[in-house]
């Protein structure tokens, strides 16, 4: 018998779709009149929602879907989180910034007024937090749902922030690249040159002491010589041990990111937005002076008494281990016992997130976020 391809129309394929999860997109009225729009995606069926995680991300412009583009692939960053918290019982929701809208232009696909995108400050949007909560309780479906908040990044900031505010009745903190320090010191540390070493040391650093000698740096495996033509374009080890004290590590990349650093610091002193947006990260100013103010969570997170999640690379160059090392000391001598840390051996600060477009795999961390997820949903 002669077998004719499957042809699966839209129609078909949003049915599909709709066996997994529920979609709506929610407009949500601001203090200020502002309004956030927002993806809410809720597990299949007509009943009670137990739980539900809204994402705060990381630095910059941000969308609910967050497609990209990057090393070769196209995705939507959000898809993962909604199948599988869906999957578990559990809805999801994300938003866009302040000022941000989905856009057409790789590799970000964003569009940003950056009238509106100046609102764009922790105080705001950890009010803006508590508003979208306090509207998403209304739905039906999530009347009793416990709320958790997965903060990555600059997330982990703001959603412990918003965790303080009783009135948003949170019921746990998920923390993953997790950030410990004030923002001014997270940001001289990724120009210290410790985290130059931590993306690279793997490439190079055979027996694994944070430097790299000239025998390590010209060796013929696969990573070396990937790293030596695409990342350091065929610079030489006198380039890069810049000390001359015959070897590469931090030390030699403190002294090559010191004017970047140098730049930075001058550019907020002056609030040269246009500097920062250009050559730094696409931030304001009035963003950096705020943060450079805040309590830090490593005093923060003290006064939580819900349960806290935190999911964490070794080898993040974002936000040192250090620092979940550190809390763990902090809240072992306070007593507390509500500290969940997890620390992921090869994992970098998005958890390894690109196994998932690339491979369809999905990493130990990410999959722990999952499942600790599910198990508060009893799933």
């Amino acid at each position: 018998m002669k077998k004719f391809p499957i042809i699966l129309t839209l129609a078909m394929l949003a049915l599909m779709a709709s066996a997994l999860h529920a979609s709506e997109i929610v407009k949500i009225q601001l203090s200020d009149g502002e309004t956030m729009t927002g993806k809410l995606d809720l597990p299949p069926g007509g009943g009670d929602v137990r739980a539900l995680v809204m994402f705060i991300a990381g630095t910059g412009p941000n969308t609910y879907i967050n497609h990209r583009k990057l090393a070769g692939a196209e995705f939507n960053y959000f898809d993962l989180f909604v199948d599988e918290f869906n999957k578990r019982g559990v809805g999801f929701f994300a938003y866009n910034r302040r000022g941000v809208e989905i856009g057409n232009t790789p590799p970000y696909y964003d569009t940003v007024d950056k009238e509106k995108y100046k609102k764009y400050l922790p105080g705001i949007e950890v009010k803006d937090i508590g508003t979208a909560i306090a509207h998403l309780r209304n739905a039906p479906r999530l009347k009793t749902a416990k709320v958790i908040l997965l903060g990555w990044s600059e997330g982990t900031i703001l959603a412990a922030m918003a965790a303080e505010n009783a009135d948003n009745k949170i019921a746990a903190l998920f923390l993953a690249g997790y950030a410990h320090e004030n923002m001014s010191d997270i940001i001289k540390w990724q120009l210290s040159g410790e985290p130059s070493m931590i993306n690279i040391r793997k490439y190079f650093d055979v027996d694994k002491d944070n430097s790299i000698v000239r025998s390590e740096y010209e060796a013929a495996t696969p990573g070396a010589t990937y790293m030596r033509t695409n990342v350091f374009k065929n610079a030489k080890f006198e380039d890069l041990d810049v000390n001359k004290d015959g070897k590469i590590d931090a030390a030699d990349f403190k002294i090559i990111n010191s004017g970047r650093l140098q730049g930075v610091l001058n550019a907020i002193e002056k609030g040269d937005d246009a500097w920062i947006w250009a050559n730094y990260f696409r931030i304001t100013t009035a963003w950096l002076k705020e943060y450079f103010a805040l309590e830090p969570n490593k005093t923060r997170l003290l006064r939580i008494e819900i349960p806290i999640y935190i999911f964490h690379g070794e080898d993040d160059a974002n936000v040192s281990v250090a620092g979940v090392i550190d809390l763990q000391n902090r809240f072992a001598q306070k007593n507390k016992t509500n500290l969940h840390a997890f620390v992921f051996k090869g994992h970098d600060h998005d958890l390894n997130y690109m196994l998932w477009p690339l491979k369809k795999t999905i990493s130990e961390g990410i999959q722990k976020i999952f499942d600790v997820a599910g198990e508060i949903n009893g799933r």
